[in-house]
């Protein structure tokens, strides 16, 4: 049997409408997504979120839902699936 060798272990990210999670790249580089909904029948909403004390800001990104990568910065992610309440991503 042929031995198969992987460079990383995928995981996938489940969000709810609202729910954020923190992805890390690099050795101290993260970014914060937060899952927004779907804004129509065939586009889903992502804002990325940055702070730092009391200051911060963010701003929505939009992709089309028959999307099946997608790309944020340096971190490229795989859309599993896409519904109104929840989105399922795969790092």
């Amino acid at each position: 049997m042929k031995k198969e060798k992987f460079d990383y272990i995928s995981e996938d990210i489940v969000l709810g409408v609202g729910e954020k999670t923190k992805i890390k790249f690099g050795f101290m580089d993260s970014i914060t997504l937060i899952y927004c909904g779907m804004v129509s029948k065939d586009v889903f909403s992502l804002a990325l979120l940055f702070g730092s004390g009391y200051q911060g800001y963010s701003y929505n990104l939009y992709f089309p839902v028959d999307s099946r990568n997608i790309k944020i910065g340096s971190i490229s992610l795989s859309v599993v699936n896409v519904k109104s309440e929840q989105l399922i991503l795969r790092k």
